[in-house]
């Protein structure tokens, strides 16, 4: 008898609590994002603060042209965030391949809503000198899109720019164990051949995800240290190839470094820290 009543109980008990619980295993893991609709960003929930953060991201675009057309050759795609400045984008300089001196090109943000991409125009104020590993480029919003990101927003109808007016606060880190986040976007390219069987690039799929991360090592006394960078980290897990310019965050959303290389296996990602960034902009006065 009380073998069955127990068993009963516990029987309820699932009943009552099973809903609730899966429910809670997808809080701060999903978001709304065009044009797939729910889709999880996250292995395991995130922290609020982190899952606020990590929002702030866009999509930032090298469109290079042929000279005096508007023909597109091809572009290059990061991702980026708002520095300490509304309209203020950082990003890594690497998505800038000056080496290609027949094309033009312009810049372009893109932030991705639960309904559209919203492009806006970017322009260069300062990038890592040649010469140096400094792998960083800061942009800037024009001033119409700037108006716009002021436009009032409520809940029925948000405002997708005031996104740009969403500053980072910076934050130091060390070797201690605690997790970190890497964030970012990265587009899926494919090939098929066409119907004259020549092979084709064709756009598959764009991730928007936030890795779980930990800080291995400092790198501080390398080669690299001596190019401009006195400080990269060394992290274990994931990064895409487009999440080159991405934040990786502390539990607190802050920003603690930039994503700018990962290992050939990818078991290993390597960011900027944030007091390089911080220097960075002071160097080239942008307060």
């Amino acid at each position: 008898m009380f073998k069955k009543t127990a068993f009963l109980l516990l029987f309820a008990l699932l009943q009552f609590f099973t809903s609730p619980l899966f429910a809670q295993n997808l809080k701060n893991r999903t978001e709304e994002m065009y044009p797939f609709g729910t889709v999880i960003i996250a292995k395991e929930p995130l922290p609020d603060k982190v899952y606020a953060s990590q929002k702030d991201k866009i999509i930032v675009s090298v469109v290079y042209f042929e000279k005096g057309t508007s023909n597109i050759v091809m572009s290059s795609v990061g991702t980026g965030f708002v520095s300490k400045i509304p309209g203020i984008i950082l990003t890594v300089r690497h998505l800038l391949v000056e080496t290609v001196t027949a094309y033009d090109y312009v810049f372009m943000g893109t932030i991705v809503t639960d309904s559209a991409r919203i492009n806006f125009p970017l322009f260069l104020i300062a990038k890592g000198e040649a010469g140096t590993f400094k792998d960083l480029m800061v942009l800037k919003t024009d001033v119409e899109t700037l108006v716009k990101a002021r436009t009032d927003s409520d809940i029925v109808r948000p405002n997708p720019y005031s996104l740009l007016l969403r500053t980072s606060e910076f934050a130091d880190a060390k070797v201690d164990g605690k997790k970190v986040y890497i964030s970012g976007f990265a587009p899926t390219v494919s090939e098929y051949f066409n119907k004259n069987n020549q092979p084709t690039s064709v756009y598959v799929d764009l991730i928007n995800f936030t890795f779980t991360a930990e800080i291995t090592a400092p790198v501080i006394d390398m080669p690299i240290n001596k190019l401009g960078i006195r400080k990269l980290f060394r992290l274990i897990d994931s990064a895409e190839s487009g999440f080159s310019g991405g934040k990786v965050m502390n539990d607190n959303g802050q920003v603690i470094g930039m994503t700018i290389a990962a290992s050939v296996a990818r078991n290993f990602v390597y960011a900027i820290s944030s007091k390089d960034i911080d220097q960075f902009l002071k160097d080239n006065k942008i307060k």
